[in-house]
């Protein structure tokens, strides 16, 4: 109960019914209970995790919070937060696509080297909403103790080896040095 009091007072976010976007190569079978980093049959986006994804009309969103998924349609913010919008020099704001609108998914391989694989979503893929209990992944709230315990709100970021976690500090988007492990 004190960490979900403490918890809104960073973000709000609740773990509760909701659509999970599947993303799979067609006769293939991806399990959102198994799928935490991308396969060569396919993928899972989240509610409230980043991800780098272009659409039809050519916008690409590097660090882009799925923000709703529905039946037919997913919202997307420009970036992380506000901050970053006013670093990056962009509006932060929502957009909402078509499930079929999706054309390319990004994933970070090496951050030093910038280096991305990416797989095209075209009709070898079924893009579709599967409804769970706990669609969202909600943004982790971490204290950093060598930041004079500074408080930060952590947004999963999917790369070719699964969830990492980004944060931002004075707009600029960084990257916790070791992956997530689900248990």
């Amino acid at each position: 109960m004190d960490y979900e009091l403490n918890y809104k007072k960073y973000y709000e976010c609740k773990y509760e019914p909701g659509y999970v976007l599947i993303i799979q190569k067609k006769g293939k079978l991806i399990d959102p209970a198994k799928s935490w980093k991308p396969a060569k049959d396919g993928f899972t986006i989240r509610m409230e995790a980043i991800y780098d994804l272009e659409f039809s009309d050519g916008k690409r969103f590097r660090s882009g919070v799925i923000k709703n998924i529905t039946k037919d349609s997913l919202t997307i913010s420009s970036t992380m937060n506000e901050n970053c919008a006013k670093y990056e020099g962009i509006k932060y704001e929502f957009f909402t696509y078509s499930l079929k609108d999706i054309k390319i998914a990004r994933f970070i391989n090496d951050r030093s080297l910038g280096i991305f694989s990416r797989k095209k979503i075209n009709e070898d893929y079924e893009v579709f909403a599967l409804k769970l209990n706990k669609a969202k992944l909600c943004p982790a709230v971490l204290t950093f103790p060598k930041r004079n315990n500074e408080v930060k709100v952590c947004h999963y970021y999917l790369t070719d080896q699964g969830y990492d976690i980004l944060f931002e500090t004075n707009g600029f988007l960084d990257y916790m040095q070791y992956p997530v492990s689900w248990q």
